[in-house]
C-alpha cells in the first residue's frame, strides 16, 4: 500500500521478491480502491507518506487502509508497516501517534530490545542497527498487547510485533541515498529546521551507510517475507 508518490517500496519490495513473493503495490492516491479484506493477497506491506497516520483530509483514502489493517491484525494476516506505515498500524489498533518533540532525519541508530532479540523477523537484525530516519509523528504509546521490539532514545517505539505476523518499524529501511535526495520539500520543512541538519546531510549519511544498512535489514525482511509464504501454503 503505497499512500505517497515518493515513498515506494524501493528496497524491500526487492528483498520480498528474492524470496518468491509477488509484489502488486496500490496507489490510492492514483484511484487505486483499497480493499475491505486481503482475501485474494497473503500479506500486505503499508508504506510511508509526508502525512500523518489520521490526517484524512490529505490522505482521504486513509481511513480505508487503517480499516484494511485492523481487519489484517484481528486475523494476524502478515502486516509490515513502514514509518507512516507503523503509526497507521498502531492508530488502526488503539495505540497513540503523536508529534516528537525532536524529528529524526538521515541515518539513526536504534537499540532492539530483549524482546526483539528473541524475535523470529527483527531478531535478524544486529543489537545496535542503523537506519535511515526522516519523521517527526511517532508512536507514543503502542496498541494494547504489542511488544516493542526495537527504541531509540526520542522515540521508544522504532519497532513492534502485534500477534506472530504484524510487524512496524518507524524507519525508513526501505530507501537509499537516491530516494532521500528527492525528499525534504516545504512539507518537510520543521523536520529538516528541527533537525538543523541540510536535506544533503542527510543523502550524504546515507551514502556512506547504505550499503551496511542493506546488510542488516535484508534479512529482516526475508524473515517476514518467509511469514507469507509460511501463510499461503496454509
Amino acid at each position: 500500500m503505497q499512500n505517497d508518490p515518493e515513498a515506494p517500496p524501493a528496497r524491500v519490495g526487492k528483498w520480498i521478491a528474492e524470496r518468491s513473493v509477488t509484489v502488486e503495490t496500490l496507489r490510492p492516491y492514483l484511484g487505486d480502491v483499497v480493499p475491505s479484506t486481503l482475501d485474494g493477497y497473503d500479506g500486505l506491506l503499508v508504506l510511508g507518506g509526508s502525512m500523518g497516520a489520521l490526517d484524512d483530509h490529505i490522505g482521504t483514502w486513509l481511513p480505508q487502509v487503517r480499516s484494511l489493517v485492523r481487519h489484517s491484525v484481528d486475523a494476524d494476516r502478515p502486516v509490515f508497516g513502514i514509518c507512516l506505515g507503523i503509526q497507521i498500524i498502531s492508530a488502526a489498533c488503539g495505540g497513540v501517534v503523536e508529534r516528537g518533540n525532536t524529528p529524526e532525519l538521515g541515518v539513526g541508530w536504534i537499540d532492539v530490545t530483549d524482546d526483539g532479540r528473541d524475535d523470529a523477523v527483527m531478531g535478524q537484525l544486529p543489537t545496535r542497527a542503523q537506519v535511515p530516519q526522516m519523521h517527526r509523528d511517532g508512536v507514543a504509546h503502542p496498541p494494547l498487547g504489542a511488544t516493542v521490539l526495537a527504541t531509540s532514545p526520542f522515540y521508544p517505539v522504532q519497532a513492534l510485533r502485534i500477534g506472530t505476523r504484524v510487524y512496524g518499524v518507524q524507519g525508513h529501511p526501505e530507501i537509499d541515498a537516491s530516494v532521500m535526495a528527492r525528499w525534504g520539500d516545504e512539507s518537510e520543512a520543521d523536520i529538516l529546521e528541527g533537525t538543523g541538519k541540510t536535506l544533503e546531510d542527510a543523502v550524504e549519511e546515507l551514502s556512506a551507510s547504505q550499503d551496511a544498512i542493506e546488510d542488516s535489514w535484508r534479512p529482516v525482511f526475508h524473515a517476514w517475507a518467509d511469514l507469507v509464504v509460511e501463510y499461503a501454503g496454509g
